[in-house]
């Protein structure tokens, strides 16, 4: 699934209309018109809506509204509940707002909409207490809970989900592990920049630049029942690379194949990424066969230089996403 977020256009408007025919949907936005009609849904767009209002698209199709910025609000259409799209819609919106600002985002939702409330926890928001929200129909006082999100509590609530793991920040704690997974010679010799010599002073001062997951180059940790089982990362540049290694004792799992593409859906919507590139030894045809079921393809070969590999560099093959 790809989550992305655009402009709205006039194409959006029977959508919006149809959505807002939901009472759940109107129920928990009181800042909306109701009984919400067509010329409503045209007005919004045309006249009320701000730079900061984005729509979200699902695999393209149009799927709720966002507003981004320090202030964010949005609704999703009934279709598309349950499917984890507010959450990565969220997610995109607030890595932007902090790629410009360490100011905090703020948002509200009402005192009984617990699906937004566990929404906002699940990003990091905390709960800053009571507050009063007026509906525009009537003018009635609703009560509500206001949110606040820093940088840091969003990085450390920051995860992308799989049935088995969890893709999450590093920290410092996470270092020795990190290095006893890359420098062993297995692994070390299927990546680029380790070597089974590599001191932990070593691989920390490579590791530490790339720990912010909002910022790119960035790696992220791989974990599963709370264990550092291994990490993942992408580069920077328009086209980066993507990079990946697990323990050598959770090799053969499946594991791979059910992180690697559930990864690149998120770094490449997080970031707005059309392509993303892989570098693979062809002696690990294990890695590509992960790559290729997360839609990579070969576009090419050429020698691939280790540093964990003592013979210098060998053939590999160059794979692309997108």
């Amino acid at each position: 699934m790809r989550v992305g977020l655009r402009a709205p256009s006039l194409e959006d408007a029977p959508l919006i209309w149809r959505a807002m025919q939901d009472p759940d949907t109107l129920r928990f936005l009181p800042a909306i018109p109701d009984p919400f009609h067509r010329q409503d849904a045209v007005d919004f767009i045309t006249e009320i809506a701000r730079p900061e209002d984005r729509a979200i698209t699902v695999d393209g199709d149009f799927a709720g509204m966002i507003r981004t910025g320090g202030d964010l609000g949005y609704w999703v259409a009934p279709e598309f509940r349950g499917r984890g799209v507010l959450r990565r819609a969220a997610q995109q919106a607030i890595i932007a707002h902090f790629r410009d600002s360490d100011e905090p985002v703020r948002a509200w939702h009402l005192a009984d909409n617990g699906a937004s409330r566990r929404t906002l926890l699940a990003l990091g928001f905390r709960d800053m207490g009571a507050d009063i929200i007026r509906r525009a129909r009537d003018g009635a006082e609703l009560a509500a809970r206001s949110m606040q999100l820093s940088r840091a509590d969003f990085t450390d609530a920051l995860e992308i989900r799989t049935p088995r793991c969890r893709i999450t920040a590093l920290g410092d704690a996470d270092l020795p592990e990190l290095h006893r997974i890359f420098t062993a010679p297995l692994v070390a010799r299927m990546l680029l920049r380790f070597h089974s010599g590599m001191s932990l002073e070593e691989f920390a001062a490579l590791m530490r630049p790339v720990m912010d997951p909002l910022r790119r180059r960035m790696r992220m940790a791989i974990r599963q029942d709370g264990r550092l089982i291994g990490s993942i990362g992408v580069h920077d540049g328009e086209t980066p690379s993507i990079y990946y290694a697990l323990a050598p004792e959770f090799a053969g799992q499946g594991l791979a194949s059910e992180i690697v593409p559930t990864f690149c859906d998120n770094v490449q919507d997080w970031f707005g990424l059309v392509t993303l590139k892989a570098e693979v030894f062809q002696d690990n045809p294990a890695s590509r066969r992960v790559l290729e079921k997360a839609g990579f393809r070969v576009t090419g070969t050429d020698s691939v230089a280790s540093l964990g590999r003592a013979e210098g560099p060998s053939p590999g093959w160059l794979m692309e996403r997108r």
